[in-house]
């Protein structure tokens, strides 16, 4: 006599595979013994002591509503109205929504690039955006990018703490990170930081886990950010997912994650004369590191279309997780299996027998020019025009490509000729756009 409706599994609507009846039966509540996500003192307050002991964080707080959630949090508890906050360019669109919460305003910082493709944030960009943005209250860093390009964070603490900041870093593409000395080196220097764990690890989509390190963070503050910007109705099944990739990683981490490292190096030895990749040697040149799992195919320099190549690889029966016009993302995790190997490779080879032209090279993302602060734009009044009526005007939406959810044109700023061109570019590239309406238009203020 308590909720869920479905009481176990035997509301299930009966047309759905008997998997979700099976599945429904952990999908419980705040039952006794089972403990409150918001407040607990039992085993989900256990389970998060034991996720800070195997991250080597002095709190771990579980995420059901993803990593998104986890950035807003960390805004919400360290920033307040006015505040500036450092943010790269390269920053998730969940960046943007914890400051229109918080009401706190950005300063961007410049991403530094490779022949037009994105690394991350240098030092140096970070030194310059606190000369220029004195008191600033915060920085937050995307590493790895979803690129798995990882900035230099060590350095860049030096900088925050000299300038007596905060450092929050959005490391939801590298929870595995730690787990294999082939792969950079984890984030705990940062006082916040949120991983994705359905990304790299175990757990179901969205689970995802914020970890606190250091004085700095008022924890009831920060508990309080977490409850406002997740349901009061966790799900158990992700909750128990957490828990469990926890453990594993405990106790498997290391073996797992070398073995995944090791088939990642095969693959690319045998995929060296077929197509570009992005290389780690190349990225520790211009300061930054790579994640060897995340293998980035540089298609645009062998002058084939990332997504016809995408497309390709897709018949051949390989899922890939991005394609642009210039390149494609293939990801290698935990689920990767040594006897894929061989498909794999072999779909990626077809690659070599496309008639490779001249360099396909896609417009660089245009530089942004505020004009009112995200939170005034925000809530201002708004309508639907076509891109080329919207030149000069002021967005009131972000333009989002998804994946990597990382915004080209934000709330607030103009909308430049050049913003045009990359919109319409990916649009008739096939880039699926978040912000546009059914008929390609954009929203902007009045």
């Amino acid at each position: 006599m308590h909720v869920p409706g479905h009481g176990g599994g035997g509301g299930i609507p009966s047309h759905l595979p008997l998997l979700f009846k099976e599945l429904a039966k952990y999908d419980l509540t705040e039952l006794a013994g089972l403990d409150d996500l918001h407040n607990p003192s039992g085993v989900i307050r256990d389970a998060q002591e034991l996720a800070a002991a195997a991250f080597a964080a002095e709190e771990s707080y579980f995420l059901v509503n993803g990593a998104s959630s986890g950035v807003m949090a960390m805004l919400l508890a360290v920033c307040g109205p006015g505040d500036k906050v450092l943010v790269p360019r390269n920053a998730h669109s969940s960046v943007y929504h914890g400051l229109i919460f918080s009401g706190a305003e950005p300063w961007y910082l410049p991403v530094a690039e490779d022949g037009g493709f994105p690394l991350n944030v240098t030092v140096d960009a970070v030194s310059e955006g606190f000369r220029c943005c004195p008191g600033a209250k915060a920085l937050i860093v995307t590493s790895p990018s979803y690129y798995g390009v990882c900035a230099d964070i060590k350095e860049i603490e030096k900088v925050v703490r000299r300038n007596n900041a905060i450092l929050l870093l959005d490391e939801a593409h590298g929870a595995h990170f730690g787990f294999s000395d082939k792969l950079p080196p984890a984030g705990l220097s940062a006082d916040l930081r949120v991983q994705s764990w359905h990304k790299t690890l175990g757990a179901l989509t969205p689970g995802a886990v914020l970890h606190r390190q250091g004085g700095q963070i008022d924890s009831f503050r920060l508990r309080a950010a977490l409850r406002s910007v997740q349901t009061s109705s966790p799900s158990y099944p992700l909750l128990l997912s957490l828990d469990a990739a926890r453990k594993q990683m405990a106790l498997q981490g290391r073996e797992l994650w070398d073995s995944v490292c090791c088939m990642a190096e095969t693959l690319r030895d045998s995929l060296k004369g077929v197509i570009p990749l992005l290389e780690r040697e190349a990225v520790r040149d211009k300061g930054f590191d790579l994640d060897i799992t995340r293998l980035t195919l540089l298609t645009g320099t062998a002058g084939i279309n990332g997504i016809t190549a995408s497309g390709l690889i897709r018949e051949a029966g390989v899922d890939t997780e991005l394609a642009y016009v210039d390149h494609v993302l293939a990801i290698l995790g935990m689920g990767f299996s040594a006897l894929e190997l061989e498909k794999v490779t072999s779909a990626f080879k077809q690659l070599k027998g496309l008639d490779g032209g001249e360099a396909v090279v896609f417009p660089a993302v245009p530089a942004a020019e505020p004009v009112l602060s995200l939170r005034q734009a925000w809530f201002s009044p708004s309508r639907n025009v076509s891109l080329r009526d919207a030149v000069g005007e002021v967005s009131a939406t972000f333009v989002v490509p998804y994946p990597p959810g990382i915004p080209v044109l934000a709330v607030g700023e103009r909308v430049s000729e050049k913003a045009a061109d990359y919109l319409e570019a990916a649009v008739t590239g096939g880039i699926e756009l978040r912000g546009l309406d059914s008929y390609g238009r954009l929203r902007i203020c009045i």
